[in-house]
């Protein structure tokens, strides 16, 4: 057996390494780009942009607006979110807000937010734009409901910050500015590609979170089953399993951390069907391209929805589960991936939920789920969610 000294031991793993490179760089599946560092990810608004139209495929339906969660529980995964998800890996979740949450906690390189409803991804966008326009909690929440900025210490309690926001004046003159601000940075200053009707749709969702304000509450289309959920702001001040708060608006400090993963673009936006034909494969090769892993995916409930075999015009066929799974392999995952499920009772209470609340939050890990699924262990939904 031959002797190979050190230097060229050094030499030969350089070659090697410079080869992978130049293999990597020429096989990028949709982009000319150079792939980036996994740890310096960097994303400018002209890529921004590009990546919501490249990565998004035709909208869906649901029969809700879904401008907030009605997931009360979704706090209660916290503690765990902190012990298992390591800092640094890519972040999936679908829906409005609750998102913020769960990203400042994960600490995650990216953030991307996939769901049914273009609005929802239109809703990001404002989101966006109020985290840019705003320096502070006390700021954003002004702007959130479009009222005056009130003489409030900007460091004081959520509390104290919600009950300020709430009285403070507002008036149709504001919001038409508020928008107008709003407007002028998505299209003006981002240039993002944004319809007539896009435009609209964002007119539409901040008139109701102006004309509700922190009384807003999630409602399904034509049910009338609003006040069966809680409102904007006391979704805001739900607390972890300890009780403590810990929404992204319990602190100065984690607002501050989600507005600057909103300045760097890192938190995009599309709009995605979880067993469509394109935006998880698109993304899945952009993720793979830049090295990146999926280490959370907050699914919500839309799980039940694709398990389903129900009629409903707006729940898919049972046929789309193995399309979601295909979807779900098509991502590249770390090892210790986990999945954020929301689970409402579907005619079985479950042992991890909380007295008072309608929905059970739950950390299920993704490798053994892909498991299950290979070895036909997933017969039902319960399957997925049970202990």
């Amino acid at each position: 057996m031959s002797r190979i000294s050190r230097v060229s031991r050094t030499s030969i793993f350089s070659l090697g390494v410079a080869l992978l490179l130049i293999l990597a760089a020429a096989t990028i599946p949709w982009t000319h780009e150079q792939p980036r560092a996994a740890t310096n990810l960097e994303v400018s608004i002209e890529q921004f942009g590009r990546y919501i139209e490249q990565w998004s495929e035709p909208e869906g339906y649901f029969d809700s607006d879904n401008f907030i969660s009605n997931e009360t529980s979704y706090l209660h995964v916290i503690d765990q979110l902190q012990k298992q998800v390591k800092p640094g890996g890519v972040y999936l979740g679908v829906g409005p807000d609750q998102n913020f949450s769960y990203i400042v906690h994960t600490k995650p390189m990216l953030a991307i937010i996939t769901d049914i409803r273009r609005q929802n991804m239109l809703e990001h966008l404002w989101y966006k734009a109020l985290f840019a326009l705003a320096s502070n909690r006390l700021e954003y929440l002004s702007l959130l409901t479009s009222r005056e900025v009130p003489r409030a210490n900007a460091a004081s309690s959520l509390e104290q910050l919600l009950q300020a926001v709430g009285e403070s004046r507002t008036s149709e003159e504001l919001f038409r500015k508020n928008m107008a601000a709003v407007k002028s940075l998505l299209v003006d200053k981002y240039r993002l590609r944004l319809s007539a009707a896009d435009l609209s749709k964002i007119e539409y969702v901040y008139h109701t979170f102006w004309h509700e304000g922190l009384d807003l509450r999630f409602s399904s289309i034509g049910r009338n089953n609003a006040l069966n959920y809680p409102t904007l702001g006391e979704m805001l001040l739900e607390t972890d399993r300890q009780g403590r708060q810990q929404s992204y608006l319990s602190s100065e400090e984690l607002f501050q951390q989600l507005k600057k993963l909103e300045s760097e673009n890192r938190l995009i936006p599309i709009v995605g069907d979880f067993a469509g034909p394109r935006a998880f494969k698109t993304v899945g090769a952009f993720l793979k391209t830049n090295g990146q892993y999926v280490s959370t995916f907050y699914t919500s409930n839309v799980e039940f929805y694709l398990f389903s075999s129900s009629d409903w015009r707006y729940l898919f066929s049972s046929s789309n589960w193995a399309r979601f799974v295909g979807n779900l392999r098509s991502l590249p995952l770390s090892n210790d991936a986990i999945f954020i499920r929301s689970y409402f009772g579907n005619g079985r209470p479950h042992p991890l939920n909380m007295r008072g609340h309608r929905s059970t939050s739950i950390v299920k890990p993704v490798g053994p789920f892909l498991a299950d699924y290979d070895a036909g262990k997933i017969a039902e939904y319960w399957d997925i969610v049970k202990p």
